[in-house]
């Protein structure tokens, strides 16, 4: 007999989400524009904290090499935001036809 995996909420919330686009295109459209606005919004933190590791006197050196890393999590937010939209605009079509 297998172990049941255990998977984190967010997976199984976003899992959740998912499933329920493929059925109703509002919820992912809703869910893709609230995702749309975190991630304009994580895109300023990222801004934010780029500019203050870079005015650093100990950390600017990190941060020319690995400055990419504050905006992962604007990329993933912005992913999953297309990835949800586009599932939401392929339920909307097939449901008109």
């Amino acid at each position: 007999m297998g172990r049941r995996r255990r998977h984190s909420p967010a997976v199984v919330l976003l899992a959740l989400i998912f499933d329920m686009t493929g059925v109703f295109w509002q919820i992912g459209a809703f869910v893709s524009a609230v995702l749309t606005l975190l991630s304009f919004t994580t895109f300023d933190w990222a801004n934010d904290q780029y500019a203050k590791t870079l005015s650093s006197p100990y950390l600017s050196q990190l941060a020319q090499s690995y400055g990419w890393i504050f905006y992962q999590i604007h990329l993933m937010i912005t992913g999953i935001a297309i990835i949800l939209g586009l599932k939401s605009y392929e339920t909307y079509r097939k449901d008109q036809f």
